[in-house]
């Protein structure tokens, strides 16, 4: 990790340092800062199915065993969930691009670093029904369930953007590129969830069940590597891509503001200013 922030300071160092020149030559920098505000909602039906097929297993088992520790006999022959879910997040950044074709230049590249947190707390209505192996009773659990996804990233990109017009007051733009979080992304992200609900059956008394847990990406991934798992669904390092269209307002010949939205590992608004040099 330590060679890969060398090399992001490196590479940025060297942008910085070779400047002058490359103004010189007709290049052109820009200096910004941006924020931005990042959801899933507009995924609607589609987040929904995400959520079912990552965590629908998870609460399952999570229940069944909390209702085994009592029970040992019984086990699981139905499970179904009602899910609703929200989502939020805030992005910081700040960027430094270069314009090979100097002030009035179409195409550019850009470096930029990212310190994001990102939220999603799906909640959802369960039932479950079950029966006891030795003497075929069967009893049900109807509850509530909340989860929380939390990705708190800091991240380095690589991007490219393409200014229409760029002689224009106000130009359009479009951006894509991508980069990857740092590892520690994996220790300050955490999953969790709570439930609670009330079981019944004919031989057994009606109670509440209910049981929470919280982990962090680093001990979600360890654990499934201790058991044995080759496919672990968690990497080393979170994946980041993405693509925006925006406008930029040129305010003076240096001072420019910049609104765009688009993709950012779900959808993302932002705003912020450039310094061109």
């Amino acid at each position: 990790m330590r060679g890969r922030h060398l090399f992001v300071v490196l590479f940025v160092s060297l942008l910085l340092a070779g400047a002058p020149a490359l103004v010189a030559q007709g290049g052109h920098f820009e200096f910004g800062g941006h924020y931005g505000r990042w959801t899933l909602d507009i995924l609607g039906n589609k987040a929904v199915e995400l959520i079912e097929d990552a965590a629908g297993d998870e609460l399952r088992e999570a229940i069944e065993d909390e209702i085994r520790s009592l029970y040992p006999n019984l086990i699981s022959t139905a499970f179904a969930q009602v899910i609703d879910f929200d989502s939020s997040g805030d992005d910081f950044g700040a960027s430094v691009r270069w314009y090979p074709g100097g002030r009035h230049g179409s195409f550019s590249l850009g470096v930029s670093v990212e310190k994001s947190t990102f939220k999603v707390y799906p909640v959802s209505t369960v039932h479950m029904d079950l029966e006891d192996m030795v003497t075929s009773a069967v009893a049900t659990f109807d509850g509530d369930a909340e989860g929380t996804a939390l990705i708190k990233a800091t991240s380095f990109l690589l991007t490219v953007r393409w200014d229409i017009f760029p002689s224009k007051t106000v130009n359009p733009y479009i951006t894509f590129g991508g980069g990857l979080s740092t590892s520690k992304a994996l220790d300050d992200s955490t999953v969790a969830y709570a439930f609670s609900g009330q079981l019944a059956g004919s031989t057994i008394p009606t109670e509440t069940i209910e049981g929470s847990d919280s982990k962090t990406l680093r001990e979600l991934k360890d654990e499934a590597l201790a058991e044995g798992e080759t496919d672990v669904p968690i990497p080393n390092f979170i994946p980041f891509l993405q693509l925006n269209l925006g406008l930029k307002v040129r305010l003076t010949k240096t001072v420019h503001v910049l609104v765009d939205a688009g993709v950012f590992d779900g959808f993302m608004a932002s705003a912020g200013i450039a310094l061109r040099i």
